[in-house]
């Protein structure tokens, strides 16, 4: 917004301050006390806000300040702060006592417009006093961010859905990859078990001959069986072990760290404090991030060992997963192409 300055203005400080005043885009006030309030810790504090609520006056606004309430000047002009903080006076009150403690104060408020619509302004204020150090009223700049916060809670909200359905997701997916581990180790647990058995009871009716009947390679049909039952048991447990669920998170951790470092070769070492008592599904969360941080641990880090920490911090648990490997480029962190 630009506007020319008359040049009798120019030199006259007043006459510019009075047009910066008026035609400035954010709103300007001022407030004045009928009488100036002693403000200190040897007075009533809550007795001096029912006065200033009562008896501070708006005294003087500029057009962009009558334009957020919507409203003409003068119907601004003599309001106090009861009639502004109507719909919450506590808030209000709560806001004054800072600036009165402060002498100043930044803040984000919700208001209402003389409409009766609700706006969002974020202000400077700034006390003045008199010789005494009373406080005689103040001065405010604000501006209308209503837009702006509404913006932000539509984006927290949506923020907070993706939260709970990334958490149901999440959910969803322990409770199947349970089913499924169950009926592979059920079902198919036990098929291989009855297919073990009656290998077995054929072995005892076939001689066992140079051709090779009964053999495949170096191994028998039996512990050809045998060996379907290690992988199926090996998938089942990484689906979901069992271990988690019967002994609960310390006893499931001890038995993925030992068996990162047998299938992969690279040492792990665990150092937990004792495990606090979790809910279900905080535990099965704490199990996959060791899991998923070991499993990376030995796809991308060339690492040659790997340290795995659990501390309790409060009511909170920390867990910590370090290896000696090449670590990460800081700029591979951002570009929306990864999601770990």
């Amino acid at each position: 917004m630009s506007a020319t300055v008359p040049e009798s203005d120019v030199l006259n400080p007043p006459a510019l301050l009075e047009a910066f005043f008026e035609r400035s885009r954010d709103g300007f006030f001022f407030m004045m006390l009928d009488q100036p309030v002693e403000w200190s810790d040897a007075v009533d504090k809550e007795a001096v806000l029912d006065y200033v609520f009562a008896h501070q006056r708006m005294t003087k606004v500029n057009p962009a300040m009558a334009q957020q309430f919507r409203a003409p000047p003068d119907q601004l002009i003599g309001r106090t702060p009861g009639d502004f903080f109507r719909h919450n006076l506590v808030a209000g009150r709560n806001g004054w006592r800072r600036m009165f403690d402060n002498g100043h104060s930044h803040s984000i408020t919700e208001e209402r417009r003389l409409d009766g619509s609700p706006m969002w302004v974020e202000g400077d204020y700034m006390c003045f006093y008199d010789p005494d150090g009373r406080i005689t009223g103040h001065f405010g700049i604000q501006r209308d961010v209503t837009d702006r916060t509404l913006a932000a809670a539509e984006l927290e909200r949506s923020r907070a859905e993706l939260r709970a359905l990334a958490a149901r997701i999440q959910t969803t997916r322990e409770e199947e990859r349970t089913r499924i581990a169950r009926e592979i180790h059920d079902e198919l647990g036990q098929t291989l078990t009855a297919l073990k058995l009656d290998l077995a009871w054929v072995e005892t009716k076939i001689p066992n001959t140079e051709s090779g009947v009964y053999r495949l390679g170096d191994l028998s049909l039996t512990q050809r069986v045998d060996k379907m039952m290690e992988i199926v048991r090996r998938i089942a447990t990484e689906l979901r072990p069992s271990v988690l669920d019967q002994l609960g998170l310390e006893a499931a951790v001890e038995w993925l760290v030992k068996e990162s470092a047998k299938r992969t070769g690279i040492p792990v070492a665990l150092r937990a404090d004792e495990f606090p008592p979790l809910p279900d599904a905080v535990a099965s969360n704490a199990f996959r991030i060791i899991q998923e941080a070991l499993t990376n641990v030995a796809r991308h880090a060339k690492a040659k060992s790997a340290d795995v920490r659990v501390r309790n911090h409060g009511a909170k648990m920390l867990i910590e997963i370090e290896d000696d490997g090449v670590g990460i480029v800081p700029e591979s962190l951002g570009g929306g192409r990864l999601i770990g």
